[in-house]
């Protein structure tokens, strides 16, 4: 059981690590992306604080990413090699982690070979507690699932 080291995913994760009796490991390579200027922000405010870099933001969000925010292409490296490096401690397990939209979207393109510039195109939304499921072993990661709603018991 995995974790960002953001509150909101302490949060989801924390009761799921109680009640399987998992110990909560703790990540901050997980973290959401850092929107710089534009955190908190609508994306009306932010086309009203920042047009042009904003503008540019939407034509390109890695090339051209929000005003003081971080590199998408560094948040995606980090966190790939985070999987990779959990993958490693669990070979042969299934393994729960808990993160957050953007970083899961950028990681998604880079693992599945597509330009990370097309995050928010070709995956505009991950759900909150939305299961999207990766096999990383083997030579090519595997997507199984994306985005589905967790079952209600």
């Amino acid at each position: 059981m995995w974790s960002s080291q953001l509150g909101r995913a302490i949060g989801t994760a924390t009761p799921c690590a109680q009640s399987t009796g998992l110990k909560l490991q703790i990540d901050a390579r997980l973290r959401e992306l850092d929107f710089g200027d534009g955190e908190g922000l609508t994306s009306q405010e932010m086309r009203s604080r920042f047009p042009a870099a904003y503008a540019a933001f939407e034509i390109d969000p890695v090339a051209d990413h929000l005003p003081g925010g971080e590199d998408p292409a560094e948040a995606a490296h980090g966190f790939i090699a985070c999987l990779r490096d959990i993958a490693g401690v669990h070979p042969d397990g299934r393994v729960l982690i808990v993160a957050h939209s953007t970083v899961i979207r950028l990681a998604l393109c880079r693992l599945l070979g597509e330009p990370l510039s097309d995050y928010r195109r070709l995956f505009p939304r991950i759900g909150n507690c939305a299961l999207t499921e990766a096999r990383m072993t083997g030579p090519q990661p595997v997507l199984l699932q994306l985005n589905a709603p967790l079952e209600q018991s």
